[in-house]
């Protein structure tokens, strides 16, 4: 396949050889390190590492990102272990964890984030994800993530979003949050609602938000406040309606300032 000599330049010069070698692409080696090496002692790069078990996209995305910003040195790995193998070898930087479909994003979030900076404190790790939902970032955050790039945006907000982690911002994307944000507001914050918004919840619904936010099944819910499971499926329904919750993480989340801290224990 022919490509320019303006995208073979810079592609040359920031993807590195390693891991090229271990997935079996015939790019050259020796010729690659040694540009590499020449220009980085004249202008310092941004080490960027992207993890991502498909092949084909991790390599697009190196590419694309080098000819994007040619300050970026781009390095990529089929998962985790595979760059906690070979990163005592290359600068700490930027680490892009990529995930599509909601269970690799959760493991992602919850497993491959946290791993990332145990191994490599001084690391900065951003998800790719093709996820949206504001939990899923909010937790990203929470697990130590420094942003969040939707599969949904293009080159320049993605290659953005780096530029903005790597001078010490954090980067979501805003749409994902906005809803989000309004309806923990009206339901979290006293201030935030009107009158008619004070008495959102029956009292039976707040008996119902209470144990939910404890944990507690259906079954266990209905045992405890002696009525029919099918009765508690009916208040969590509504519950979720009223604040436009989508499962039952959502209702714990949106309602976390109902209640002292005390009552939840």
């Amino acid at each position: 396949m022919n490509t320019s000599p303006m995208i073979d330049k810079h592609f040359n010069k920031t993807v590195s050889s390693p891991e090229i070698r271990d997935e079996g692409n015939s790019a050259s080696g020796s010729s690659q390190d040694q540009s590499l090496d020449s220009v980085s002692k004249n202008h310092p790069k941004t080490s960027v590492a992207i993890i991502d078990g498909n092949t084909l996209f991790r390599d697009c995305l190196a590419h694309c990102l080098a000819v994007g910003d040619a300050d970026l040195m781009l390095t990529s790995y089929r998962d985790v272990e595979h760059w906690h193998g070979i990163a005592p070898n290359v600068p700490v930087g930027i680490v892009l964890l990529c995930a599509t479909g909601l269970e690799p994003t959760r493991v992602a979030i919850r497993r491959n984030v946290a791993f990332v900076i145990r191994v490599a404190f001084a690391a900065q790790v951003i998800v790719v994800s093709d996820r949206e939902e504001a939990l899923e970032i909010v937790e990203a955050l929470e697990q130590g993530a420094k942003g969040y790039i939707s599969m949904s945006a293009n080159l320049d907000v993605a290659i953005a979003a780096i530029r903005l982690v790597r001078a010490g911002g954090i980067f979501v994307p805003a749409g994902s949050l906005t809803a989000f944000r309004s309806a923990a507001a009206s339901v979290s914050d006293p201030r935030a609602r009107d009158d008619q918004d004070q008495n959102l919840f029956t009292d039976r619904q707040l008996d119902v938000i209470r144990l939910l936010r404890q944990g507690e099944a259906n079954k266990r819910i209905a045992y405890s406040l002696n009525v029919g499971e099918c009765t508690v499926k009916v208040h969590v329904r509504n519950i979720m309606q009223k604040i436009k919750a989508r499962n039952r993480t959502e209702i714990a989340f949106l309602t976390k300032g109902l209640f002292p801290q005390s009552e939840l224990n």
